[in-house]
């Protein structure tokens, strides 16, 4: 059956044969496969906590690091079978354009194993989503929040509030800490109250869901609801126990050390040990008062899951690395397609050189507009030599083909690094006249800027290609020739 599918590509779609697209797709298929399950199951949202990185993306790093390598071999193994024979390939009936075609058929599958990298993070966000009910993980994470804000008690977790504007200085804009109070709906309590604890920590990103929880417990407080406390705080030690969490805090020595009506002020600090300390609790902790808990991981862990859940899957930046990368790995392979060994290797070489030659220029002092013209010169130079190669030393084949797989090679990046500098230069060139150091407002501009001229750099390659792979063509600068 495969020799015979094998046989009719290879008299009907020659190109489809010499590239093994079809078979590629269906490797394709289950290489994508394989990168779901990895996302699914290589994942750090096991309940069980006990000295637990709070990174949590470990084994999901991993297993995309993973994945890339078996993607590497795949890719390598199909490379293999593709030039195999390569040197009778220049006898192959084609058209003007089918080596276009042909590079736009390894880019397709470049890009389409490349996408693997999405994949695993679809599975992560999947197994994300299956670890708790949707109910059972707001109900869990409300109460990790809640309880790791009772125990709060350092003075970095105390919430600044902004001091009134002088009256003769009506725009100015301090936050400083009022040394003596913390005000809370009209009333006044001591600065270190417990009332004034805040976890500067992002929990929830882009909901308001933090500051609701913050403002609950501060509520706590200010009714002096004991009786809530009480119910929050054994419904937090439960959680810690449940994930193998420690700590030598309990509820009725909570009471004893930090509910102290009406100003709720205690000089007594909780460590947060975040998972990391491994001795067991002791009687000498409760003498001493040197009390631990293992809160961050917890609330993170929520966090983390919580966040996994709406991953967003598909980043720009991301898609578009991944875009240059499958670009980059399709001219290389189209580079050996039409070339000898010894003319492809002295082709990546060449362009190697090129970059860090033009990367030093741009180094080479530190007047922005002195070497970004260096930069241009020779960049319009190397464009100029290798052109030259390619018509001028026409007769010369092992010249003209090492050049033309210089063009091939480099002309990818070199708009794309263009724009890129000439916008560094102009955007330090503006700062420096306005004598301001650094820009805040600049970044979301200058990461815009970059990813449109990308995209309008990725449309110019096919055009350029176009035209170069045509010439390589009517050289017939193929091996075998």
């Amino acid at each position: 059956m495969f020799k015979k599918i094998d046989t009719t590509l290879l008299l009907r779609f020659p190109l489809l044969w010499n590239t093994k697209f079809p078979y590629m797709v269906l490797v394709g298929l289950l290489f994508h496969v394989l990168a779901f399950l990895a996302g699914f199951w290589f994942q750090d949202f096991g309940k069980d906590l006990h000295d637990k990185d709070f990174y949590f993306y470990t084994n999901r790093d991993l297993a995309t690091v993973g994945i890339g390598i078996i993607g590497c071999i795949i890719v390598l193994v199909w490379f293999m079978f593709y030039i195999r024979h390569n040197a009778f390939k220049s006898f192959y009936p084609k058209k003007k354009n089918d080596l276009f075609k042909e590079w736009l058929v390894v880019l397709i599958m470049m890009v389409f194993f490349t996408m693997a990298f999405f994949t695993v993070k679809y599975g992560s966000r999947y197994a994300a989503m299956n670890v708790f009910s949707k109910e059972e993980l707001k109900k869990n994470a409300e109460i990790a929040y809640k309880g790791r804000l009772l125990l709060l008690n350092d003075d970095n977790s105390k919430e600044i509030q902004q001091t009134s504007p002088q009256e003769d200085q009506p725009d100015s804009m301090t936050y400083t800490v009022n040394n003596d109070v913390f005000e809370y709906k009209g009333r006044l309590f001591p600065w270190k109250s417990m009332i004034a604890n805040h976890d500067f920590e992002i929990f929830y990103s882009g909901s308001d869901l933090d500051s609701l929880y913050t403002d609950q417990v501060r509520m706590l407080y200010y009714k002096s609801d004991s009786a809530q406390i009480k119910k929050t705080l054994d419904a937090y030690f439960s959680l810690l126990k449940e994930h193998h969490l420690k700590t030598n805090v309990t509820t009725s020595l909570w009471f004893k050390y930090f509910y102290n009506e009406p100003s709720f002020v205690s000089d007594i600090y909780i460590d947060d040990r975040s998972g990391y300390a491994a001795s067991d609790p002791s009687e000498e902790f409760y003498d001493t008062k040197q009390f631990y808990v293992d809160s961050y991981i917890l609330k993170d862990y929520y966090g983390k899951i919580i966040n996994s859940r709406k991953l967003k899957i598909f980043d720009d930046d991301e898609l578009l690395v991944l875009m240059y990368l499958a670009l980059s790995l399709s001219t290389v392979i189209i580079a050996f397609r039409v070339s000898t060994l010894q003319q492809w290797v002295v082709s990546l070489i060449t362009v190697l050189l090129l970059a860090v030659l033009n990367t030093g220029l741009l180094g080479l002092t530190d007047d922005y507009s002195t070497d970004f013209k260096n930069f241009l010169i020779a960049l319009f130079a190397e464009l100029l030599i290798f052109l030259l190669f390619v018509f001028v030393a026409k007769n010369r084949k092992n010249l003209s083909a090492i050049a033309l797989n210089v063009l091939v090679l480099g002309f990818p990046f070199v708009l794309l690094c263009l724009a890129a500098a000439f916008y560094k230069v102009f955007i330090d060139l503006r700062d420096r006249e306005l004598e301001i150091p650094y820009r805040n407002m600049e970044f979301y501009s200058h990461n815009s800027f970059l990813r449109d001229a990308a995209i309008v750099n990725f449309i110019l390659v096919f055009i350029i290609l176009l035209l170069l792979l045509r010439l390589i063509r009517n050289r017939k600068a193929l091996p075998g020739n």
